[in-house]
Order: structure tokens, then sequence, then C-alpha cells
């Protein structure tokens, strides 16, 4: 590793990568992110049959499997995911440091944010999704059965439909972000999102009744975080075009200061010929 972080420094410096260079180091980039996550992968193995049983558990019950292959396959998906997750922190080091040298000091320092916000606002999401939202749905949905209309719910189905969910969560809960993005490039503003707010609540409802199946409660408890999440928005957004302004001012103000410099600086000149000339 510390020789790997002495190539990069070096490379910052060097000149230009070719293309076939590049594909390499992205080549070995990938190679070592699959790898580390295979590792994990088959440690997490030894918890994926727990956080199963906690799923079905807090879910529907109890959970059935079909195919003879749907129970290993459950048990694959949930590994996969718990390396990706413990895996994220050394994925997101190795892009970063294979981005960062093509990248200007100024979008240095603002990609390594980005990417922070989105995992951690991602993983809320995933979070918010299975531990609250999804089991409120399912629970609501297992309602409907009679005594002769039994829920059977197999375990492939039952994992396929929390991580599609978590998934969309984890994509609507990056709002902050993205209103973050367009904030910083100037298409939107706090004052129009201000103004649109109540547009905004009702696209949020409408999202949140796509999304879940469209019952009160479960809708609710999904748009709720994201309207809360649409204001927070709007603070960041004004944070923003804040910064923005305080370095126009200074830079304002550094140009006019550099002007009033060159200016008494030629007066000190001409005062200078001056005095040669009457002598």
């Amino acid at each position: 590793m510390a020789g790997w972080l002495a190539k990069l420094r070096s490379n910052r410096g060097a000149a230009e990568m070719s293309f076939f260079e590049h594909l390499d180091a992205l080549r070995g980039v990938l190679l070592s992110c699959i790898g580390v996550l295979l590792v994990l992968a088959v440690v997490a193995w030894f918890f994926s049959q727990t956080l199963i049983d906690l799923l079905v558990a807090q879910t529907v019950g109890r959970a059935q499997f079909i195919r003879p292959l749907e129970a290993f396959s459950a048990r694959v998906k949930i590994s996969l995911l718990l390396a990706l997750i413990a895996g994220m922190p050394y994925i997101a080091f190795r892009v970063w440091g294979f981005v960062v040298p093509g990248l200007l000091r100024h979008e240095r320092r603002f990609l390594l944010p980005v990417v922070f916000w989105s995992t951690f606002l991602f993983t809320i999401g995933v979070a918010f999704s299975t531990f609250v939202l999804s089991p409120m749905m399912l629970k609501l949905l297992m309602s409907f059965q009679t005594s002769v209309v039994v829920a059977s719910i197999s375990v492939g189905y039952l994992l396929d439909f929390v991580l599609k969910m978590a998934f969309a969560c984890g994509l609507l809960f990056q709002l902050p972000l993205v209103v973050g993005v367009l904030s910083h490039a100037g298409i939107v503003s706090p004052e129009n999102l201000k103004s649109k707010w109540r547009h905004a609540v009702v696209v949020i409802l409408i999202v949140a009744a796509i999304v879940t199946p469209g019952d009160g409660p479960s809708q609710l408890v999904l748009a709720v975080p994201i309207v809360v999440l649409y204001f927070v928005s709007i603070a960041v957004s004004a944070s923003i075009h804040r910064g923005k302004r305080r370095r126009a001012r200074a830079r304002e103000e550094a140009g006019a200061w550099s002007g009033e410099e060159a200016g008494a600086g030629e007066t000190r000149t001409s005062g200078s010929a001056d005095d040669t000339w009457s002598i």
C-alpha cells in the first residue's frame, strides 16, 4: 500500500499517461477491488444466515425456498451485499487514487465531499428501507391473507423485494447531494426551491405512492423523510450560494486592492521620473 501511494504521488507530477497505460492502471484497480470483495464475501458468508433469519423474522415471520438453489442464492446475495458495504471505503480509496491525478485542484476539493456524502446518504437510505419501510410494507401486505388465502413467501422473492426497496431509497436519499451539485453549477437557487416547495411535496407524495403499495402509512413513512431532505436541500443550496457570493466579493476586493497598488506604483514611478528630470 505504501508503494502504491508513492507511485500515485509521483504520477501526479509525471507526464500524461497514454491510453493503454490508463487501461492498465484501471485494470489494476478493478482487480484489487474484486479481490477485496471476494475475500470479504467469504467472511460475510458465515454471518449471512443470521442476517437472513433476522430479516425474515422482522418482515414475514417465516419464509420457504421453492427451488433447490434458492436458499444458497439468497446467502450469496447477502454475502456480496455485506462485502460491498464493508469494502466501500477501500473501493472509494482506490477509485479516488485513480481519478485524482487527472483532476484540477478545485475539482479534487469538490469530488471528495461528493463521494463521502453520496456514500453516507445511500447507506442511511438503505438502512431506513431495510429496518423501517420494508417491514411495515410487508406486514401490511401480509394482512390481506385470509383463512383460505395464506401467504407463502419464498426467501428469494423476499430478498429481492427488500434489496430493490433498499436501492430505491438509497437513490431517493441522494436528494440533498443532487441539489448541492446543481446549486454549485448555478442551475438551481434556494429562492427557486423555496418558491416551489408545495409542488415538490406533491411530487414526493406521488413518487412515494409509486414506490410503496400506495397505502397511507407506508406512503407517509417514505414521504416524510424525503420532504425533510428537500428542506435540508434548500439549506444546502443557500449555504453554497452564500459561499459563492462571499468568494466573489473577496475576488472583487482583491482586484480593487491590486488596482490601487498598481496606481500607487505608477504614481511613485512618475514622481521619481520628475525628480530625475528636475535634477
